[in-house]
């Protein structure tokens, strides 16, 4: 045989059997293998020269024939598991794991956690756990504004005064693929300085009112001012045949009580008359008990 010939016999051979190609299906992914739940997935089948009818396998069971691409969108970890294509008729071949994890939410945390006070240092941290990410890009957010990117999941605020008060959230993006996080939920960020500073003023305010209340009133005459007074009065009024009276306004309680005890002593007197007649005038009496 002619050595010449060889070739040629070898490509009429493949011709005869087209349908035994030796290319093996492959299974590609986008935008990767391991995504969150709510990602779109695009899976696509490569079977090189075959021109057969594309059957798709997940854990080895039939899902799909026709397409060579099969699109899985707002996937669910149930949409997890071992992705494969064959053509019809070949068997078919170990494709791709398709990870499926909830999508995490991060959760911010503020120092100090009590109260804020102005010209302080805060820091903001954005917490992201349970993921199989390496590494994270971090979006800070105020008043749902982006403010700040960075590899660092904290964000610190120096002298913090009234322009930094509002709310704050995050976000994770994967730093080397397509991945996301939720937003985390928002933090109020206030200034306790503000309303110390007005607490301050009212309680000012306050004490200055009762300092002055206390200072205002003229002092009004004591009791025992006023009750000497009386008497004077009243004995430099018997001395000249008059009824004692009130002098003024300001005594009326003071009068009131002097005759009730004036007329409850009369009465006394009276009964002590009957028994030492001719000692002592009623007048002489009188003026020693108001003495």
């Amino acid at each position: 045989m002619d050595p010449s010939l060889l070739p040629l016999m070898l490509l009429l051979i493949s011709n005869i059997h087209p349908g035994q190609s030796e290319d093996k299906p492959k299974v590609t992914v986008k935008p990767q293998s391991s995504v969150f739940t709510g990602d779109t997935v695009t899976l696509s089948c490569d079977v090189g020269q075959s021109t057969g009818t594309i059957i798709w396998y997940k854990d080895f069971q039939t899902i799909e024939t026709g397409d060579q691409t099969k699109t899985l969108e707002n996937v669910n970890v149930s949409d997890g598991g071992k992705y494969a294509c064959a053509v019809r008729g070949e068997t078919q071949h170990y494709g791709v794991i398709l990870t499926v994890r909830e999508r995490p939410k991060p959760a911010v945390r503020v120092q100090p956690d009590g109260r804020v006070f102005r010209g302080k240092t805060v820091t903001l941290t954005c917490d992201i756990q349970e993921t199989d990410v390496s590494s994270w890009i971090y979006s800070w957010n105020k008043d749902d504004s982006v403010i700040h990117v960075s590899q660092s999941q904290e964000y610190r605020i120096s002298s913090v005064n009234e322009s930094h008060t509002g709310q704050y959230s995050c976000t994770g993006n994967e730093t080397q693929g397509s991945r996301y996080s939720h937003t985390s939920d928002k933090v109020t960020l206030t200034l306790s300085g503000l309303s110390c500073a007005f607490l301050l003023i009212f309680l000012l305010v306050l004490l200055f009112c009762c300092k002055r209340n206390k200072g205002g009133g003229s002092p009004s005459p004591s009791t025992d001012h006023q009750l000497p007074n009386i008497s004077q009065t009243s004995e430099h009024q018997r001395k000249n045949g008059q009824t004692p009276a009130c002098s003024n306004a300001v005594n009326e309680p003071s009068c009131v009580t002097y005759v009730k005890v004036d007329l409850k002593s009369m009465e006394e007197m009276r009964e002590k008359k009957k028994e030492n007649k001719g000692k002592e005038s009623f007048d002489t009496i009188y003026s020693k008990l108001k003495i």
